[in-house]
């Protein structure tokens, strides 16, 4: 909103400023008329003032398209990093499965930084990941199954990281995607639990 504003503002002034030239000017080429050649020099006079003025616009206009973009990115570039830090703490807190202090910590502060940059999907589905944390260490430890539902809300997590910073950079979700991660996710837990079952043949006895 400020940005217009200030765009109005310069088109005033612009508008004023390109009104009274234009009076300047026209007084300026009529008083040179006895003389053609003083009537020449005021018309390059004029050319040159307005080819100066329309470059500085668009030099301006440009200048802060290019700031806008920069900041842009920087941004985008800190939500990823903030994202891929939650999505790492939390899969280190169920790989240790006991509650560790100093993890704990670190994921509140990433927590605090996921509230500056989050969009509403991924706060909404970090505070899923946090419950599931919550009452999976209400004994102390997370139990294998406990440990495959944070992984699951993850997904989601994950899920919606993804629709925000694709929609950061304009670029659509689809809901085949969306169901391809969580689907991809089940899936690893699968093949992590198959690693778990005892081999055949070397049961006990």
């Amino acid at each position: 909103m400020s940005f217009r504003l200030r765009d109005l503002a310069y088109l005033a002034l612009a508008t004023l400023a390109a009104g009274l030239g234009y009076l300047f000017f026209r007084a300026i080429y009529f008083a040179g008329e006895p003389a053609p050649f003083a009537q020449e020099m005021v018309l390059v006079f004029l050319g040159a003032v307005a080819t100066i003025y329309l470059t500085a616009v668009l030099l301006n206009r440009q200048t802060e398209l290019e700031l806008r973009k920069e900041g842009r990115v920087i941004v985008l570039e800190r939500k990823s990093e903030i994202y891929m830090a939650c999505i790492e703490k939390v899969a280190k807190i169920v790989e240790v499965e006991h509650h560790e202090p100093h993890l704990i910590d670190e994921l509140r502060v990433l927590n605090h930084k996921l509230a500056v940059v989050g969009s509403e999907h991924v706060v909404e589905a970090f505070e899923e990941v946090l419950g599931r944390l919550q009452a999976g260490f209400a004994d102390g430890r997370l139990s294998g199954r406990e440990g495959e539902r944070v992984m699951a809300a993850l997904a989601d997590l994950t899920a919606a990281m993804r629709e925000d910073i694709l929609a950061e950079v304009g670029l659509g979700e689809t809901a085949a995607t969306l169901s391809a991660i969580r689907r991809n996710a089940a899936r690893m837990e699968a093949l992590d639990d198959l690693g778990e079952a005892p081999a055949p043949g070397r049961g006990g006895g």
